[in-house]
Protein backbone atom coordinates (compact mmCIF):
# COMPACT_ATOMS: atom_id res chain seq x y z
CA UNK A 1 0.00 0.00 0.00
CA UNK A 2 2.83 2.41 0.79
CA UNK A 3 4.28 1.61 -2.64
CA UNK A 4 0.97 2.46 -4.26
CA UNK A 5 0.65 5.74 -2.29
CA UNK A 6 4.19 6.74 -3.33
CA UNK A 7 3.35 5.96 -6.95
CA UNK A 8 0.18 8.09 -6.84
CA UNK A 9 2.15 10.97 -5.30
CA UNK A 10 4.74 10.72 -8.06
CA UNK A 11 1.97 10.79 -10.66
CA UNK A 12 0.60 14.05 -9.19
CA UNK A 13 4.03 15.83 -9.43
CA UNK A 14 4.61 17.95 -12.59
CA UNK A 15 7.29 16.79 -15.04
CA UNK A 16 10.70 17.89 -13.82
CA UNK A 17 12.67 19.99 -16.37
CA UNK A 18 16.35 20.15 -15.50
CA UNK A 19 17.62 23.70 -15.19
CA UNK A 20 14.85 25.32 -17.25
CA UNK A 21 15.56 28.81 -15.97
CA UNK A 22 19.28 28.21 -16.16
CA UNK A 23 18.96 26.98 -19.76
CA UNK A 24 17.18 30.18 -20.79
CA UNK A 25 19.90 32.21 -19.12
CA UNK A 26 22.59 30.20 -20.89
CA UNK A 27 20.88 30.67 -24.23
CA UNK A 28 20.62 34.43 -23.64
CA UNK A 29 24.29 34.54 -22.66
CA UNK A 30 25.30 32.62 -25.78
CA UNK A 31 23.17 34.93 -27.87
CA UNK A 32 24.77 38.03 -26.36
CA UNK A 33 28.23 36.59 -26.80
CA UNK A 34 27.45 35.71 -30.40
CA UNK A 35 26.10 39.21 -31.04
CA UNK A 36 29.20 40.74 -29.47
CA UNK A 37 31.50 38.57 -31.55
CA UNK A 38 29.47 39.32 -34.67
CA UNK A 39 29.66 43.07 -34.09
CA UNK A 40 33.41 42.87 -33.48
CA UNK A 41 33.91 40.83 -36.64
CA UNK A 42 31.76 43.27 -38.63
CA UNK A 43 33.70 46.32 -37.52
CA UNK A 44 36.98 44.48 -37.87
CA UNK A 45 36.07 43.57 -41.44
CA UNK A 46 35.03 47.16 -42.12
CA UNK A 47 38.31 48.41 -40.63
CA UNK A 48 40.22 45.89 -42.74
CA UNK A 49 38.47 47.21 -45.84
CA UNK A 50 39.28 50.79 -44.87
CA UNK A 51 42.91 49.87 -44.24
CA UNK A 52 43.07 48.08 -47.60
CA UNK A 53 41.53 51.07 -49.37
CA UNK A 54 44.00 53.40 -47.66
CA UNK A 55 46.87 51.14 -48.72
CA UNK A 56 45.62 51.05 -52.31
CA UNK A 57 45.30 54.84 -52.36
CA UNK A 58 48.84 55.22 -51.04
CA UNK A 59 50.11 52.77 -53.64
CA UNK A 60 48.27 54.68 -56.35
CA UNK A 61 49.80 57.96 -55.19
CA UNK A 62 53.28 56.44 -55.10
CA UNK A 63 52.87 55.15 -58.65
CA UNK A 64 51.71 58.54 -59.88
CA UNK A 65 54.58 60.31 -58.13
CA UNK A 66 57.03 57.85 -59.67
CA UNK A 67 55.64 58.46 -63.15
CA UNK A 68 55.80 62.25 -62.71
CA UNK A 69 59.36 61.87 -61.45
CA UNK A 70 60.23 60.12 -64.71
CA UNK A 71 58.58 62.83 -66.81
CA UNK A 72 60.24 65.85 -65.20
CA UNK A 73 63.91 64.84 -65.77
CA UNK A 74 63.00 63.83 -69.31
CA UNK A 75 61.49 67.26 -69.92
CA UNK A 76 64.44 69.16 -68.39
CA UNK A 77 66.95 67.08 -70.32
CA UNK A 78 65.36 68.08 -73.62
CA UNK A 79 65.03 71.72 -72.58
CA UNK A 80 68.64 72.02 -71.38
CA UNK A 81 69.79 70.48 -74.66
CA UNK A 82 67.89 73.25 -76.43
CA UNK A 83 69.63 75.93 -74.36
CA UNK A 84 73.01 74.32 -74.93
CA UNK A 85 72.43 74.45 -78.69
CA UNK A 86 71.57 78.17 -78.51
CA UNK A 87 74.48 79.36 -76.36
CA UNK A 88 76.98 79.52 -79.23
CA UNK A 89 74.50 80.25 -82.01
CA UNK A 90 72.57 83.09 -80.41
CA UNK A 91 73.43 84.08 -76.81
CA UNK A 92 70.53 86.56 -76.64
CA UNK A 93 68.07 83.84 -77.52
CA UNK A 94 69.73 81.57 -74.98
CA UNK A 95 69.05 84.16 -72.26
CA UNK A 96 65.40 84.42 -73.32
CA UNK A 97 65.17 80.66 -73.25
CA UNK A 98 66.44 80.57 -69.67
CA UNK A 99 63.69 83.03 -68.67
CA UNK A 100 61.06 80.81 -70.29
CA UNK A 101 62.56 77.79 -68.59
CA UNK A 102 62.38 79.49 -65.19
CA UNK A 103 58.67 80.13 -65.71
CA UNK A 104 58.11 76.48 -66.52
CA UNK A 105 60.18 75.41 -63.53
CA UNK A 106 57.94 77.49 -61.27
CA UNK A 107 54.94 75.74 -62.75
CA UNK A 108 56.47 72.31 -62.12
CA UNK A 109 57.58 73.20 -58.58
CA UNK A 110 54.36 74.83 -57.42
CA UNK A 111 51.72 73.07 -59.52
CA UNK A 112 53.31 69.77 -60.52
CA UNK A 113 52.86 68.15 -57.10
CA UNK A 114 49.09 68.80 -57.05
CA UNK A 115 46.64 66.10 -58.03
CA UNK A 116 44.59 68.53 -60.14
CA UNK A 117 45.25 71.98 -61.56
CA UNK A 118 43.28 74.44 -63.65
CA UNK A 119 43.22 73.58 -67.34
CA UNK A 120 44.24 77.15 -68.20
CA UNK A 121 47.50 76.76 -66.23
CA UNK A 122 48.38 73.65 -68.21
CA UNK A 123 47.60 75.50 -71.43
CA UNK A 124 49.82 78.44 -70.37
CA UNK A 125 52.58 75.92 -69.75
CA UNK A 126 52.18 74.63 -73.32
CA UNK A 127 52.39 78.18 -74.68
CA UNK A 128 55.63 78.80 -72.74
CA UNK A 129 57.11 75.58 -74.03
CA UNK A 130 56.25 76.44 -77.64
CA UNK A 131 57.79 79.90 -77.29
CA UNK A 132 60.93 78.30 -75.93
CA UNK A 133 61.14 75.77 -78.75
CA UNK A 134 60.50 78.36 -81.45
CA UNK A 135 63.68 80.15 -80.40
CA UNK A 136 65.63 77.15 -81.59
CA UNK A 137 64.04 76.57 -84.99
CA UNK A 138 63.77 78.54 -88.22
CA UNK A 139 60.70 79.75 -90.08
CA UNK A 140 60.54 76.39 -91.82
CA UNK A 141 58.82 75.08 -88.69
CA UNK A 142 55.16 76.00 -88.25
CA UNK A 143 53.64 75.52 -84.81
CA UNK A 144 49.93 76.21 -84.46
CA UNK A 145 48.13 76.13 -81.11
CA UNK A 146 44.38 76.14 -81.66
CA UNK A 147 43.08 76.92 -78.17
CA UNK A 148 40.01 79.05 -77.34
CA UNK A 149 40.66 82.17 -75.29
CA UNK A 150 37.69 81.48 -73.01
CA UNK A 151 38.60 77.92 -72.19
CA UNK A 152 36.67 75.96 -69.58
CA UNK A 153 37.84 76.42 -65.99
CA UNK A 154 37.85 72.67 -65.36
CA UNK A 155 40.64 70.71 -63.66
CA UNK A 156 43.08 68.12 -65.03
CA UNK A 157 46.24 66.41 -63.71
CA UNK A 158 49.34 68.61 -64.16
CA UNK A 159 52.02 67.87 -66.77
CA UNK A 160 49.66 65.62 -68.68
CA UNK A 161 49.82 67.18 -72.14
CA UNK A 162 53.44 68.29 -72.39
CA UNK A 163 54.78 64.83 -73.32
CA UNK A 164 52.69 64.77 -76.50
CA UNK A 165 54.07 68.15 -77.51
CA UNK A 166 57.62 67.11 -76.64
CA UNK A 167 57.37 64.06 -78.87
CA UNK A 168 55.94 66.16 -81.69
CA UNK A 169 59.01 68.40 -81.62
CA UNK A 170 61.40 65.51 -81.21
CA UNK A 171 60.07 63.35 -84.01
CA UNK A 172 58.28 65.83 -86.26
CA UNK A 173 60.47 68.92 -86.58
CA UNK A 174 63.36 69.23 -89.00
CA UNK A 175 65.99 71.93 -89.42
CA UNK A 176 66.28 71.24 -93.16
CA UNK A 177 62.73 70.61 -94.35
CA UNK A 178 59.34 72.20 -93.97
CA UNK A 179 57.61 70.72 -90.94
CA UNK A 180 54.63 71.48 -88.75
CA UNK A 181 52.92 70.82 -85.44
CA UNK A 182 49.21 71.46 -85.00
CA UNK A 183 47.70 71.28 -81.50
CA UNK A 184 44.02 71.57 -80.64
CA UNK A 185 42.79 71.90 -77.04
CA UNK A 186 39.10 72.29 -76.29
CA UNK A 187 36.44 71.33 -73.78
CA UNK A 188 33.03 69.94 -74.59
CA UNK A 189 30.34 68.04 -72.68
CA UNK A 190 32.47 67.81 -69.55
CA UNK A 191 35.51 66.40 -71.35
CA UNK A 192 38.90 67.72 -72.41
CA UNK A 193 39.67 67.22 -76.08
CA UNK A 194 43.35 67.23 -77.02
CA UNK A 195 44.67 66.58 -80.51
CA UNK A 196 48.24 66.89 -81.76
CA UNK A 197 49.27 66.27 -85.35
CA UNK A 198 52.85 66.63 -86.51
CA UNK A 199 54.83 65.99 -89.65
CA UNK A 200 57.41 63.22 -89.59
CA UNK A 201 60.94 64.15 -90.46
CA UNK A 202 62.89 61.93 -92.78
CA UNK A 203 65.44 59.69 -91.11
CA UNK A 204 67.85 56.96 -91.98
CA UNK A 205 67.04 53.43 -90.80
CA UNK A 206 64.12 54.81 -88.79
CA UNK A 207 66.47 56.25 -86.18
CA UNK A 208 64.23 59.22 -85.40
CA UNK A 209 60.97 57.44 -86.06
CA UNK A 210 58.65 57.44 -83.08
CA UNK A 211 57.27 53.96 -82.30
CA UNK A 212 53.57 53.53 -83.08
CA UNK A 213 52.85 53.15 -79.35
CA UNK A 214 55.23 55.93 -78.35
CA UNK A 215 58.46 56.00 -76.38
CA UNK A 216 59.03 56.12 -72.64
CA UNK A 217 57.17 59.41 -72.20
CA UNK A 218 53.99 58.20 -73.90
CA UNK A 219 54.09 54.91 -72.02
CA UNK A 220 54.29 56.83 -68.75
CA UNK A 221 51.38 59.02 -69.79
CA UNK A 222 49.27 55.97 -70.64
CA UNK A 223 50.07 54.49 -67.22
CA UNK A 224 49.05 57.74 -65.51
CA UNK A 225 45.81 57.83 -67.47
CA UNK A 226 45.06 54.22 -66.53
CA UNK A 227 45.67 54.94 -62.85
CA UNK A 228 43.67 58.17 -62.76
CA UNK A 229 40.81 57.56 -65.17
CA UNK A 230 40.58 53.79 -65.56
CA UNK A 231 38.30 53.11 -68.53
CA UNK A 232 36.78 56.60 -68.68
CA UNK A 233 39.34 58.06 -71.10
CA UNK A 234 40.34 57.41 -74.70
CA UNK A 235 43.79 57.75 -76.25
CA UNK A 236 44.40 57.02 -79.93
CA UNK A 237 47.81 57.12 -81.65
CA UNK A 238 47.92 57.08 -85.44
CA UNK A 239 51.26 56.59 -87.14
CA UNK A 240 50.75 57.60 -90.78
CA UNK A 241 53.17 57.72 -93.67
CA UNK A 242 53.88 61.44 -93.35
CA UNK A 243 52.15 62.46 -90.12
CA UNK A 244 51.78 61.29 -86.53
CA UNK A 245 48.56 62.02 -84.65
CA UNK A 246 47.54 61.84 -81.00
CA UNK A 247 43.90 62.12 -79.94
CA UNK A 248 43.04 62.25 -76.24
CA UNK A 249 39.73 62.62 -74.46
CA UNK A 250 39.52 62.70 -70.65
CA UNK A 251 36.83 63.66 -68.14
CA UNK A 252 37.19 67.30 -67.11
CA UNK A 253 36.70 67.73 -63.36
CA UNK A 254 34.63 70.84 -62.53
CA UNK A 255 36.56 73.59 -60.78
CA UNK A 256 36.16 73.64 -57.02
CA UNK A 257 36.07 69.84 -56.68
CA UNK A 258 39.01 67.72 -55.50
Amino acid sequence: RQHKDRKRADDRMPPFIIGQADLVGVLMLVGLLGLNVGVKLYFKNEQDQQDMQKLENQNLQHQLEYLKYQINPHFFMNTLNNIHALVDINPAKAKTTIVELSRMMRYILYEGDKSLIALQKEVDFLHNYVRLMKLRYTDKVTVDLDIPENLSDGLIPPLLLITFLENAFKHGVSYEHESFIHVVVDAEEGSLIFRCVNSKKASENGKDRVPSEGGLGLKNIRQRLDLIYGKTYSLALHDGDTTYEVSLRIPLRPAGKS
